[in-house]
C-alpha cells in the first residue's frame, strides 16, 4: 500500500527528539466480511473481540459489516477483556478513506450487527433489554480532535438510523481508561424482526488517525439499568516476556546464562462479576519447536498445572476484585532444562489458561446462554531463541525517527555472552510511509563509553528497504563488528526526509534510546516503546550465520523459524517450495530492492524445502515455518 507524502506533515507526535509516527495497516490486515445472512440472530448477543482469531476483523458472525475496524491486542490500555476494535480514517483495505485531502474530515470506521429478532422478545419483557459496551479515547493510539466523535445507532422499523450514544473529545476522558455505558432500548419502533445496531467514528479520513477502541459489547434482555456485572473474569493483556525485557536471543548467547536472563512473567487480567471474592487458578504450558540439524522436533511441556497464586502481601490465595485490573506475576519460570540449547534455533509459545469457573451453573444463568465466557480465558505469546537479540514483539503500533540532517538515533543492547562475538547484520522494520522514493541511512554500531554511545566500530550506507506487515529486512554488514558486553546499534540521517522504522508500544526500552542532534549524546527520558531494530550474530563476511540457515547454501534467508513468510536474495530464480513430504506449496513473491519476500499461502507449521536456482546451480535449504 502507497501513501502521499503528504501524510507526513500531520499528526506527529515528539517525544524528546523523537518523533512519532502513525503507520498505515497493510491491506492483509484486514478482510471483508462475508455477505450478511438473511436469517436475524436470536439475543443475547455478545462479542469481547477475543475469539476473533487474528485476522484483524471482528467475528463475521456477529458483525455484518465490521471488516473497516481493526481488531488487535496492541492499542487498547487495559481493557475489559485482551483484544479492541480500534475506530480510525482507515478502510476495510487498510487504504485512508481519502488519500487528496489530508485535511479532510468525515464518517469513517463502521461496525454494524447482524439482523437481530427482537420483536421475539415478550412485551412484558422489552424494558428489560439494554445494549452496554466499553470504550477508550486514544489508548496507545493517536488522540481525537475536539470536533471528533465516536457513535452508536438503532436502527429502527422503517429502516432508519437513529443515533443514541455520542461520545466526543474532553479533557476529563482518561486515554489510559476504559469507560462503561448502558444504553436501554425502550421504544416500540426497535422491537422489530430485523433490528440492527451500529458503532461510527467521525475523524479525519486521510489515516490511521483519531483513535477510539471498543470492547465487550453486551445485548440481552432480563437487565437493569447501570448493570455491569458478567459471569466473567478475563485477561486483559498479555504475557510479558521471560527473556527479562527480550522476545529474542541468540541462542549461542543465551546457554551460558539462561539462568539469570530467564524471568518469570506477569499477565493482567480483569474482574467483571460483582459480589465475587472466589481465588482463582491458572496452567500455564509451552509448545516448544526446536531445529537441529535440519531436523525440527516439536513438544508440549507442563509448566504450571491448576497453580493457586498467592498474594505476597498477605501470603493469602489470590483473588480478582470486581471491576479490578490485576497484575499476576507467575510463580514459575520458564524451566530451561526442557529445551536442548545445543539446537540451532528454538521457537517458545507460552500458553496461559485461567481456571476461573466462569462456566459454573451457580452463577451461569439461563440468560446467558449459550454464551461461552471462558473464551476470553486464554492467551498465548512466543519468544524465540535463535541468532538475533529482539527487544520488540514483532508488531508496530507506530514509526519513530529524526528529521534532522546529520542526526543519529541509537538503540542500546547488552551481549549477554561473555566472550567476544560477530556482528553480522541488523534486522531492521522499516514501514511504507510518505513517499516512496529511495532514500538512504547510514547505519552505525558504535561501542560503549561512559553510559552513551562511543566510538564508530563499522558503518556503511544503505538504500532503505521498506516492507510491510512487520516484515523485517536484513541488512548485512560489509564489515562486521566484533562486539563485547554492551553495544549500540542505528543509524545517522542523511537528509532531513525522515524515515520512520517501527515501534512497538507493547514492550518498553525507550530508556535505552540514545540520539545525537547537537553534537552529544543524550538518553531519552520520556519515551514509552521499542523501536523495530534488532542485531544479528554470525561468522559476517557473507558466510552462513551460526543458526537458522541450511548447510547446503550459504545465500541468506530470513527469519528462520519464520511465521507465514521469509526473505531470499534477489538473485535467486525460479523458486519452488515443497512440504517434507515433496508436494508444492502456493506462495506469493513480493520484489523488494536487495531481496525477495515469500509468501506463504494456506501451510501449516513445519519444516519446508526451498528451492531455486542460482549462478546456473540448484541450490536448496530447509525453512522452518511456525504460524502462531
Amino acid at each position: 500500500m502507497k501513501l502521499t507524502g503528504a501524510l507526513i506533515i500531520i499528526s506527529t507526535t515528539v517525544f524528546a527528539q523523537l518523533t512519532v509516527v502513525p503507520v498505515p495497516r497493510t491491506s492483509e490486515t484486514h478482510i471483508r466480511s462475508r455477505k450478511a445472512n438473511l436469517v436475524a440472530q436470536a439475543l443475547p448477543f455478545w462479542d469481547d473481540f477475543s475469539f476473533n482469531g487474528n485476522t484483524g476483523a471482528p467475528n463475521d458472525t456477529l458483525w455484518e459489516s465490521g471488516a473497516r475496524v481493526f481488531v488487535n491486542d496492541g492499542l487498547g490500555i487495559n481493557p475489559p477483556s485482551i483484544k479492541v476494535a480500534t475506530f480510525d480514517g482507515l478502510d476495510s483495505l487498510g487504504k485512508p478513506y481519502n488519500v487528496t485531502d489530508v485535511l479532510a474530515k468525515g464518517f469513517a470506521d463502521q461496525l454494524i450487527s447482524r439482523k437481530i429478532n427482537l420483536e421475539a422478545v415478550p412485551v412484558n419483557e422489552r424494558t428489560s433489554v439494554y445494549l452496554s459496551f466499553y470504550y477508550q479515547i486514544k489508548g496507545l493510539g493517536e488522540m481525537p480532535d475536539t470536533d471528533d466523535n465516536f457513535t452508536l445507532w438503532f436502527k429502527n422499523n422503517n429502516g432508519t438510523w437513529e443515533n443514541v450514544f455520542t461520545a466526543t473529545y474532553a479533557a476529563e476522558l482518561d486515554p489510559s481508561g476504559f469507560n462503561y455505558v448502558t444504553v436501554p432500548i425502550l421504544d416500540d419502533r426497535f422491537f422489530h424482526a430485523e433490528f440492527q445496531f451500529k458503532f461510527e467514528n467521525f475523524a479525519r479520513l486521510s489515516g490511521p488517525y483519531d483513535m477510539w477502541h471498543l470492547d465487550y459489547v453486551y445485548l440481552n434482555s432480563g437487565r437493569v439499568a447501570g448493570e455491569r456485572s458478567m459471569p466473567d473474569r478475563t485477561i486483559s493483556m498479555n504475557l510479558t516476556s521471560i527473556f527479562n525485557g527480550y522476545h529474542a536471543l541468540p541462542i549461542s548467547h543465551y546457554r551460558d546464562t539462561a539462568e539469570y536472563v530467564t524471568v518469570v512473567p506477569t499477565i493482567k487480567l480483569f474482574g467483571l462479576l460483582e459480589n465475587n471474592f472466589q481465588p482463582f487458578r491458572y496452567t500455564t504450558t509451552a509448545d516448544i519447536k526446536t531445529l537441529k540439524d535440519e531436523v525440527l522436533e516439536s513438544k508440549r511441556i507442563l509448566i504450571e498445572d491448576d497453580a493457586a497464586p498467592v498474594n505476597p502481601d498477605n501470603g493469602n490465595a489470590e483473588i480478582i476484585l470486581p471491576f479490578q485490573i490485576l497484575n499476576l506475576t507467575l510463580q514459575k519460570k520458564f524451566p530451561n532444562d526442557s529445551i536442548d540449547l545445543s539446537a540451532d534455533s528454538i521457537s517458545m509459545k507460552m500458553n496461559f489458561g485461567l481456571n476461573t469457573g466462569d462456566d459454573n451453573p451457580l452463577v451461569y444463568l439461563p440468560k446467558y446462554q449459550p454464551l461461552n465466557f471462558l473464551r476470553n480465558d486464554s492467551t498465548n505469546r512466543t519468544f524465540t531463541l535463535s541468532s538475533y537479540y529482539a527487544k520488540d514483539d514483532g508488531v508496530a503500533e507506530f514509526g519513530a525517527g529524526l528529521n534532522q540532517a546529520g542526526a543519529e538515533l541509537a538503540v542500546a543492547f547488552d551481549m549477554l555472552k561473555s566472550q567476544p562475538d560477530t556482528l553480522a547484520a541488523l534486522d531492521i522494520y522499516f514501514p511504507q510511509f510518505g513517499d516512496q522514493n529511495n532514500r538512504t541511512l547510514i547505519l552505525k554500531v558504535w561501542n560503549h563509553a561512559d553510559s552513551v554511545p562511543g566510538s564508530t566500530l563499522t558503518e556503511q550506507t544503505i538504500t532503505v528497504n521498506r516492507t510491510a506487515g512487520n516484515v523485517f529486512h536484513r541488512y548485512e554488514l560489509s564489515e562486521p563488528a566484533l562486539i563485547t558486553g554492551k553495544f549500540y546499534v542505528g543509524w545517522k540521517q542523511t537528509s532531513a526526509i525522515m524515515v520512520p522504522t517501527g515501534l512497538d508500544k507493547n514492550s518498553d526500552s525507550g530508556k535505552s534510546i540514545f540520539f545525537n542532534i547537537t553534537g552529544s549524546w543524550e538518553q531519552d527520558s520520556t519515551f514509552q516503546g521499542s523501536l523495530m531494530i534488532r542485531p544479528v550474530f554470525g561468522k559476517g563476511n557473507g558466510t552462513t550465520l551460526t543458526t537458522g540457515l541450511s548447510k547446503k547454501t550459504e545465500t541468506r534467508i530470513w527469519p528462520n523459524p519464520a511465521s507465514d513468510r521469509f526473505s531470499i536474495g534477489s538473485n535467486a530464480q525460479i523458486i519452488d517450495l515443497l512440504d517434507i513430504s515433496g508436494r508444492q506449496i502456493s506462495f506469493q513473491v513480493l520484489q523488494n530492492v536487495n531481496s525477495q519476500t515469500i509468501v506463504l499461502q494456506s501451510a501449516k507449521p513445519g519444516i519446508y524445502i526451498l528451492r531455486w536456482i542460482e549462478n546456473n546451480k540448484i541450490c536448496t535449504a530447509k525453512v522452518m515455518a511456525d504460524m502462531h
